[in-house]
């Protein structure tokens, strides 16, 4: 039986092909809407919003207490770095009183992309190259610092 070189290229293209499928992965909390639609304003208080949408994902440091709940999903080819689909935040925020004062909900296209500053703090001193540090060192040691006393 003679096998066709074109039939053992297609199935070595399939082959290869099926190894580089797309992984999707979802991570986060994401509430479900009918827990969502039972969230009152002035009405449900902090414990109320934990019972009914569960822990959440994060928590504002500053400007007031709210509370994210927050959902991605992302997805990979094969060895390269993955990238994000979707993603989902719900907001809840608090007024003084603990009470829920508004829930807002955000997705990818609410978010903004951040410059990251790339900066280091001087430290006092010289710089010395590997060979100075190499050559600098040499003759420091003596027989009483070696553990020979």
């Amino acid at each position: 039986m003679k096998v066709l070189p074109g039939v053992i290229l297609s199935a070595g293209l399939l082959l290869a092909a099926g190894a580089c499928s797309h992984d999707i992965n979802a991570h986060g909390n994401l509430p479900a809407e009918e827990a969502l639609a039972r969230v009152q304003v002035g009405e449900q208080t902090r414990a109320d919003v934990q019972s009914l949408l569960g822990t959440p994902s994060a928590t504002a440091l500053f400007g007031g207490e709210t509370w994210y709940y927050i959902s991605n999903q992302t997805t990979q080819v094969a060895f390269l770095a993955p990238e994000e689909v979707n993603r989902h935040v719900v907001a809840v925020h608090f007024d003084a009183n603990g009470r829920v004062s508004g829930v807002e909900r955000l997705t990818k296209a609410d978010g903004r992309q951040v410059a990251i500053l790339q900066r280091e703090t001087p430290t006092r001193g010289t710089e010395s190259t590997f060979l100075q540090e190499f050559f600098g060192n040499l003759g420091r040691f003596g027989p009483s610092q070696m553990g020979n006393e």
